[in-house]
């Protein structure tokens, strides 16, 4: 597979293929650590090396990614969390009193890239966490503990392997089974289908991109407004107004920020009365905010199609 071919190009060429050891989808060229993610993670007490061995493992166990040198994707792992914390036994007993336990939680996120045929560098990104017990109650044993950062680091690294693959998958669908996508009871799935109609500016998805809007999930339903920003539908601005009115004042300001992104005489209708009408101060301002940024726009692209006139023949 050449290094040219996008990432679009290389997901749907992966999801014809089958996870076998003998014929596995996309080839990894590079895989590197963030030193400034490991820096200050004594917990991990792993070397870099032997972290890329883990994502290598991790990539290969998946059964859609190969490690060869040469191979078109660049992977990079960031340790984004390392630490001790308490949480609640996994089968608790309702006759005993509820007892938290030190667990110990990791939690990364994995960047894929790749080179364009135009040189441009198109990515993907991927979460994992996972928490494991380190048995502090029962051993002050410092080994115990490091066995548990490492099956947690395992786990959440599989985790992460298996987030890029779902987004890969999403990559090689259809918009058809993208929208189905969008009802799925899992979160992860919802998400990944909301970023690639973003990226494919796909209009069809409005109405379907709207109803995300109230998604239980918080991340999905942020990822739905930056997916109707990004396709620049206005049909997307009257809920948002609906929304503004069921939120704290402290949510209410990237949602302005979102209408004025949007813009149209509904947008700037609603902002100008927004900034001297709104209950509280902080709503007001960010209001203030949102209408500058929404007539600054509106005066650029005045004066871009200003310009276009002026040079035709």
């Amino acid at each position: 597979m050449h290094p040219a071919k996008s990432l679009a190009a290389l997901a749907i060429a992966a999801t014809a293929c089958k996870p076998s050891a003998s014929n596995r989808g996309l080839v990894v060229g590079t895989i590197s650590v963030s030193e400034a993610g490991l820096a200050g993670k004594p917990e991990i007490g792993e070397s870099s090396e032997a972290l890329r061995e883990q994502v290598r493992a991790a990539l290969e166990a998946s059964g859609r990614f190969a490690v060869r040198e040469g191979g078109p994707l660049r992977i990079q792992l960031d340790i984004d969390r390392a630490q001790r914390a308490l949480a609640p036994p996994g089968m608790p007993d309702p006759a005993k009193p509820l007892l938290e336990h030190e667990v110990a939680e990791v939690a990364v996120t994995l960047e894929m890239t790749s080179t364009g045929a135009q040189g441009d560098v198109e990515r993907l990104v991927a979460e994992g966490a996972a928490r494991r017990p380190t048995n502090a109650d029962d051993s002050l044993d410092p080994a115990a503990r490091h066995a548990a950062f490492s099956a947690a680091l395992e786990v959440a690294l599989r985790d992460a392997v298996a987030a890029l693959d779902a987004q890969i998958d999403a990559r090689g669908k259809t918009d058809e089974a993208l929208l189905k996508d969008l009802t799925a009871a899992d979160a992860r799935v919802r998400d990944y289908a909301i970023r690639v109609l973003a990226d494919r500016r796909s209009p069809a998805a409005v109405p379907q991109l709207i109803a995300r809007l109230q998604d239980p999930n918080a991340e999905v339903a942020r990822r739905a407004t930056g997916a109707l920003i990004a396709i620049g539908d206005r049909r997307a601005v009257g809920r948002l107004i609906e929304m503004t009115r069921h939120r704290h004042p402290d949510d209410v300001g990237p949602i302005l920020y979102a209408i004025a992104s949007l813009g149209g005489a509904e947008a700037e209708a609603f902002l100008f009365t927004l900034e001297s009408g709104a209950p509280d101060e902080e709503t007001r301002r960010a209001a203030r905010g949102a209408y500058e940024d929404l007539i600054r726009r509106k005066k650029e692209d005045a004066a871009r199609v200003s310009q276009r006139r002026r040079v035709r023949p």
